[in-house]
């Protein structure tokens, strides 16, 4: 087909026992005008025997030599893409057969909608419905302004592969941050949901796969995707009102201002540091945190530092006191961390501070 409506954003790696069921659910579309982009970032199981069994025009096939890490893999495929829309499927996901045709029917018809979502149940590695995580994506439909406070509040409830976006809305606020791993589609959702609406279609039209026994996916609970998480959750939360206008910042968060008045631009930044300091993120143990970077980013403006005095009663030694209240090192003697203390790096460091002090060196 010349003219490709939807482009599949197909990404694998090291499914062999799922991609098959994977790539069924797609090519049983009742939808057909689409294209699937595969790019398989260089699985060391049966995935690519697999994928070549499948003869199928409508399917390109992208093998790396190299693991990239997903965002890369992604970001080539989309690099790819001819469709107006793109969806994206994980080789371990599974779409009932009119995810595509519903999805279209929205966007057509509804030209100010950046993308589409469904309801999508969770399956683990033996295709059993994980019963507690499906009320997570069973969302309903909200405001543009009613989706920014909800993603800040409560986090991410958006399935990712039951997406069909607008091409341009990846042209419009970018693409994926390739340094993320977790958190790639909670932070694209919170700068899309800046400038569009967006939809739920409010049925199971897809099967979201966590491997929650085998540890195959990002999904996985272990500690190091957990650390993960909130790293990349703290970042976008520093950036979350990057770009927002005043106007959809007020509509979203009015209810939770200290001042309720507040319209002045100097005011609405004082407003979005209490939004973290006041720890209304969903993650809230890393509000305070981000309220300090924020603040230290804006707070040489006379007139913001004048008002948060005259007006919120934060005063300058109040920010100090803030500032001295993270204890990344572990210095304090009630810190949460006070064993880095005893480590040899914390040694080797302060050794480091000392010998710079009298003016030595040590490798």
């Amino acid at each position: 087909m010349d003219e490709v409506k939807v482009s599949v954003m197909f990404m694998s790696y090291n499914h062999g026992a799922y991609i098959q069921q994977a790539m069924r659910s797609v090519l049983a579309q009742t939808f057909q005008n689409y294209e699937v982009i595969v790019s398989d970032d260089c699985s060391q199981d049966n995935t690519r025997e697999v994928l070549e069994q499948f003869k199928d025009n409508r399917i390109s096939l992208h093998f790396f030599e190299e693991n990239q890490g997903a965002t890369i893999n992604n970001l080539y495929i989309w690099r790819q893409c001819r469709g107006e829309y793109l969806a994206l499927i994980n080789s371990d996901d599974v779409w009932m057969p009119e995810h595509l045709q519903k999805s279209v029917d929205y966007l057509d018809g509804h030209k100010d909608c950046g993308a589409v979502f469904s309801w999508a149940a969770s399956i683990n590695e033996e295709g059993t419905i994980i019963e507690p995580c499906i009320e997570v994506f069973k969302q309903p439909n909200r405001s543009q302004a009613e989706w920014v406070y909800y993603l800040f509040t409560k986090g991410n409830c958006l399935c990712h592969p039951s997406m069909v976006i607008r091409r341009e809305v990846y042209e419009n606020v970018g693409f994926y941050k390739i340094g993320f791993r977790q958190l790639p589609d909670y932070n694209m959702w919170t700068r899309m949901v800046n400038k569009y609406n967006l939809h739920i279609l409010e049925e199971v039209l897809m099967y979201h796969r966590r491997c929650i026994r085998t540890n195959q996916n990002t999904s996985a609970p272990v500690v190091d995707n957990s650390v993960r998480d909130v790293n990349e959750s703290l970042y976008t939360l520093i950036h979350y009102f990057d770009n927002m206008t005043d106007e959809l910042f007020c509509r979203a968060f009015q209810s939770e201002f200290r001042n309720k008045n507040a319209r002045q631009r100097e005011e609405l930044l004082c407003e979005k540091f209490f939004l973290m300091y006041d720890e209304k993120y969903y993650m809230s143990r890393i509000g305070k945190f981000a309220a300090f970077l924020y603040l230290q980013s804006i707070y040489d403006n006379q007139n913001l530092w004048e008002i948060m005095k005259n007006q919120y009663g934060f005063n300058l030694n109040d920010f100090y006191n803030l500032g001295a209240d993270f204890d990344l090192l572990g210095l304090k003697r009630n810190s949460i961390c006070p064993n880095i203390l005893k480590t040899s790096i914390f040694k080797k460091m302060l050794f480091g501070i000392q010998s710079r002090k009298e003016g030595k060196s040590h490798e």
